[in-house]
């Protein structure tokens, strides 16, 4: 028990060394790196309204415009070797000017004179968002000290704002200007990034808890956490791509109005928003695998209501799914980050981009099963193959003890 004891104050000790402050002073900092991350992903939701502006103006197939957002999402798969990079050397004033470059590059896509252009700036812009999103969720759980999970959940609840608020604004600009009004809304992210390069030169350069320690890949490690969370988030997958992906389809084959059915998905993701909220400090409170099972129960239950329900209980049956479905992201992202305290930005790196390559893949899947099965079939049977991600939670190591004061 005393070597027991000796172990947990020596992880106490390593992570105040990474928690600079307390109270409001720690949540403030976290909102402020979190700024970023709200301002990068307002321009990632550019590109869907988008493409019937570049579909139209350049005579592109459907096939082609597709194009756009394979690429864009497509370069995740570099966030595993830039995380790599982020562990060893000092990447965070180099990811605080991603907002400007994301916003360059997708703000001028709008304007992009052909097909060969417009993929070479979302390509730019993948690569941008890869290393955003590799290095400053690690930045972020080096801040949140042993609230590792509510700083994810302020990261994440950041990003979703922004991919709500994309939309809305660069449809805003089109609509009461003109397409080429929407190159100047690259001015907000080149000044964050100003903005955030001065403010925060002063915080930590690693986000390692253990500076003095040998950075080898732990693979062994890595491979008994990062392969059974992307069984869950493969069960999970079909759940996410049929609800967010082809909710208001489903709604206007059950005759619902065009606009109800449209907002459906804005409805969706306000409750997600809630959940992952929520999330974090659920998981601080409660462990990994509690929340997550409980998640699954409730969202995979709320998508099998869902198809036999009408009216307003569909809106309880979506405001189940959105808030328990998104819970994972926070509590997982929280989970990897605790694991590897010496490797943060290639396990973030790693966890993500499975996230998002499997989420991708699955859109293509889930629009086969509604194009041969239908809508009710396609919803119903998501919502019970979630539930075969509960088996995946029995292979993931022990969580590390949370650690409080």
């Amino acid at each position: 028990m005393s070597d027991k004891k000796a172990v947990q104050q020596t992880d106490k000790a390593q992570l105040n060394q990474t928690q600079p402050s307390e109270g409001s002073s720690q949540i403030s900092q976290i909102l402020v790196v979190s700024s970023a991350h709200i301002v990068h992903d307002t321009y990632s939701g550019f590109i869907s309204p988008l493409l019937p502006f570049l579909i139209e103006r350049l005579s592109l197939l459907k096939a082609e415009a597709g194009l756009f957002g394979l690429l864009y999402h497509g370069a995740s798969v570099l966030q595993p070797f830039i995380g790599y990079l982020g562990d060893k050397k000092n990447l965070k004033k180099y990811a605080l000017l991603m907002p400007a470059i994301t916003g360059i590059a997708l703000s001028f896509l709008s304007i992009a004179p052909n097909l060969l252009i417009g993929l070479l700036l979302c390509l730019i812009a993948g690569i941008s968002a890869s290393i955003l999103h590799a290095i400053l969720p690690a930045l972020v759980s080096s801040l949140s000290g042993n609230q590792i999970g509510k700083g994810m959940s302020i990261w994440m609840v950041c990003g979703e704002v922004g991919i709500m608020l994309g939309p809305i604004l660069v449809t805003a600009v089109a609509t009461m200007f003109s397409i080429n009004a929407i190159p100047w809304l690259s001015i907000l992210g080149i000044g964050i990034s100003i903005i955030l390069s001065f403010y925060l030169k002063e915080l930590p350069e690693h986000n390692v808890v253990d500076k003095n320690a040998k950075l080898s890949i732990p693979t062994k490690e890595l491979a008994a956490i990062i392969l059974p969370l992307a069984g869950i988030v493969l069960m999970r997958a079909p759940l996410r791509s049929a609800s967010e992906v082809f909710l208001p389809v489903y709604l206007r084959e059950k005759g619902v109005d065009p606009m109800l059915a449209g907002s459906s998905v804005s409805l969706l993701f306000g409750f997600g928003m809630l959940g992952t909220m929520a999330g974090g400090s659920l998981r601080d409170r409660f462990g990994f695998k509690k929340v997550i099972t409980y998640s699954v129960l409730i969202a995979s239950l709320g998508m099998v209501l869902f198809t036999t329900a009408n009216g307003w209980l569909q809106v309880i049956c979506i405001a189940l799914i959105g808030s328990s479905s998104m819970i994972i992201l926070p509590v997982g992202l929280a989970y990897v980050l605790e694991s590897f305290p010496n490797n943060r930005s290639l396990a973030n790196g790693l966890y993500l981009a499975m996230t998002f390559c499997i989420n991708a893949a699955s859109g293509v899947f889930t629009g086969f099963l509604y194009d041969t099965f239908g809508g009710f079939n396609t919803f119903l049977w998501s919502g019970l193959i979630s539930l075969l991600g509960i088996p995946f939670l029995f292979l993931l190591p022990r969580e590390k003890s949370r650690l409080t004061e």
